[in-house]
């Protein structure tokens, strides 16, 4: 699953540690938010971003990350339309960037509502 986030600053360090951690747990409560609005059911879910990228010179970077359910990853297809039950507002209020586009890797990309 990827996410195409805009406006990223010049001054953010995209490649540290604690922007990458920093994303996880961001992107992390928006699955929560999104779990919460559309299951009945309630399970911690944990997101590890596998790789961020940045084309020189663009404030546009790329996330590529997992979402697990205890030690389960979740589909491609569940994750990232998990995180298109939340409008672009909301996941940009969670993670203090806008999201372009949510999408699932295998199938191309989707953009987000």
């Amino acid at each position: 699953r990827s996410v195409l986030l805009r406006f990223v600053g010049p001054t953010d360090n995209i490649y540290s540690c604690s922007f990458v951690q920093m994303l996880e747990q961001r992107l992390g409560n928006a699955f929560d938010e999104a779990q919460d609005k559309v299951l009945e059911t309630y399970n911690r879910l944990s997101v590890e971003i596998q790789s961020v990228s940045q084309e020189p010179g663009s404030p546009s970077v790329t996330l590529v990350y997992l979402v697990k359910n205890e030690d389960t990853i979740l589909n491609g297809t569940i994750s990232s339309g998990l995180l298109n039950q939340l409008t672009a507002e909301l996941v940009g209020y969670f993670l203090f960037y806008p999201p372009l586009v949510i999408a699932e890797r295998k199938l191309g990309d989707r953009k987000l509502k």
